[in-house]
């Protein structure tokens, strides 16, 4: 064993569809760690990485759900700050 962390996908990771766009929701976390990390990939590539953990997978989905219905699907692939967990 070469001492590396395991990661730990959530089963929540999945395709979201919003105004015929496709972003890619990937939730993980090390294992052994009790928070979760959101990760959104949207359709041309852009990854938008949460800097926030989530005490949950399920509050992972829906803060990337709100931040990508908030916006827009295309304000939100556009956008070159931060994502927030609001």
């Amino acid at each position: 064993m070469d001492g590396a962390a395991k990661v730990v996908d959530s089963s929540l990771s999945q395709a979201v569809y919003v105004d015929g766009f496709v972003f890619d929701v990937f939730i993980y976390r090390l294992d052994g760690d009790a928070t979760w990390t959101l990760e959104v990939v949207d359709e041309v590539g852009g990854a938008h990485i949460w800097t926030t953990d989530f005490a949950s997978d399920l509050d992972a989905l829906a803060a990337a759900q709100t931040a990508i219905r908030k916006v827009g699907p295309v304000a939100f692939m556009s956008d070159d700050g931060e994502p927030t967990a609001s």
